[in-house]
């Protein structure tokens, strides 16, 4: 293995390390208080920290809204 695939492979996660991150965080409508895990809606957070607020669509409120990205335990 050249040096050059070997520093790049040491760069990348496992696949199931990442899933098994971001499942982890949940995403909460911040009007109606819905939620749903990140991982099932397509999203990945991977070795983050912190609360994080977007701007997305809330499946059951059916518009824009304002989203919390969180861990499930800063409920």
């Amino acid at each position: 293995m050249s040096l050059l695939k070997r520093f790049f492979s040491a760069l990348s996660p496992d696949p199931k390390e990442v899933e098994a991150e971001t499942r982890k965080w949940w995403v909460t409508c911040k009007t109606c208080g819905h939620s749903k895990n990140l991982w099932e809606v397509g999203g990945v957070r991977y070795k983050a920290t912190g609360t994080k607020a977007s701007r997305g669509f809330c499946s059951k409120c059916g518009q824009k809204r304002w989203l919390k990205i969180h861990k499930r335990d800063e409920v």
